[in-house]
């Protein structure tokens, strides 16, 4: 290694060898600002799959190029333009990426400049000074300090249930989460043969999200006094409504649109404003019927087969077929976490009519008594 590259990767705080750099940095505009930009490349050999865990099946797919926020000697914005190696396996027809520990998957922030950013956070510095200090946005660092608010919540986890003995813990078999990275990738520590059941309830509501957020941007490029608008503000729960329950024959009066007619025209009038709504749409009831009726092998598919379609529904997309075989075991089992969550709304309910409670005991008696005694005393008539 010559003396020059080791220079760089110190300026960089660079320790991961596997990153190579192609070419001399030049100035550039990014984002309009002029920066400082470094050309490498992260390559390395991986024998097995990652997902089936098969070898001999892997083959290089090209390579995925990101802008990475990288340390900065002086003002001027600094970024690495990184090229990750991509795999194929042959087998599963999974896809994924070389990773590294200097910047973390689906991240375009380098660990050191990420390590920066929460240190200034602990110092009474308002979020949009320290985002301009190091070229993120205020809403980046609000991520960052949330991400890190919950790896702690997972070390505050993995503390408490350590405490148990690995034989007790082996003995659990199954636990239901959300798509919370750290919670499911801390379940193999603790619980070694547990198998890890993404609740239904928030699939279908990170669907729900990715759906309706595409359908607000096409209603943001259509006239306010059009009917598709009037419709898709008006009535927006039919479009989260499963294909079986809209009335596709019988005509009723719509009183966003004024006249009567069927809500699969007035749905299909809407679709067919954007394709990219189109798809997301068809993608959406797929999995709804899936998850209904548990179909795994269509899930499955689903999963392997979409492509982007550059909406929201694409990061969604992203985060299923990244625990493909999570999501696939909540078809499989009944587990769900869907009495927990409905216990904790209605505690939140409790709070809210309230408005908060000064004793501790007064409120947990009153959740008792919405909980246990009302149930008890309806269950006895």
């Amino acid at each position: 290694m010559s003396l020059s590259n080791k220079s760089i990767r110190n300026a960089l705080e660079m320790k991961d060898e596997n990153i190579i750099f192609t070419e001399d940095s030049k100035f550039m505009l990014v984002n309009g600002i002029k920066s400082l930009v470094y050309f490498a490349m992260l390559t390395k050999q991986i024998d097995r799959c990652l997902n089936c865990g098969l070898a001999g099946h892997l083959v290089k797919n090209g390579f995925n190029k990101n802008m990475i926020v990288a340390p900065s000697l002086s003002l001027r914005p600094t970024y690495i333009s990184l090229k990750r190696q991509k795999y194929k396996c042959k087998s599963c027809n999974s896809i994924f990426v070389a990773k590294t520990s200097y910047v973390w998957e689906y991240c375009q922030i380098a660990q050191p400049v990420r390590q920066m950013i929460l240190s200034e956070t602990a110092f009474n510095t308002s979020l949009k000074d320290i985002g301009r200090r190091f070229n993120v946005s205020d809403k980046t660092v609000q991520r960052i300090i949330d991400e890190e608010a919950t790896r702690r919540t997972s070390y505050q986890i993995s503390k408490y249930f350590s405490r148990f003995p690995l034989k007790v813990r082996r003995q659990v078999k199954t636990i239901s989460l959300d798509l919370n990275a750290g919670y499911i990738n801390l379940v193999p520590k603790l619980f070694p043969k547990a198998k890890v059941v993404v609740d239904r309830f928030h699939i279908v509501q990170m669907m729900n999200r990715s759906l309706n957020s595409t359908r607000i941007q096409v209603m943001k490029r259509m006239p306010k006094r059009s009917k598709e608008y009037l419709f898709m503000k008006r009535d927006w729960k039919k479009f989260l409504e499963s294909f079986d329950s809209i009335e596709k024959i019988n005509p009723k009066y719509q009183y966003s649109v004024g006249y009567y007619e069927t809500d699969l025209n007035l749905i299909t009038k809407c679709l067919d404003l954007d394709e990219g709504f189109a798809k997301s749409y068809e993608v959406y009831q797929d999995i709804l019927k899936a998850i209904r009726t548990g179909d795994t092998d269509t899930m499955n598919q689903i999963l392997l087969n979409y492509h982007p379609l550059n909406t929201a529904m694409d990061q969604t997309m992203t985060s299923l077929r990244k625990y493909r075989k999570q999501v696939l075991n909540a078809l499989k089992l009944k587990y769900s976490n869907g009495f927990l969550e409905g216990i904790i709304g209605r505690i939140k309910k409790i709070k809210s009519s309230a408005y908060g409670y000064r004793s501790w005991n007064n409120f947990t008696e009153r959740i008792n008594i919405q909980m246990f005694w009302l149930r008890a005393s309806s269950s006895a008539k």
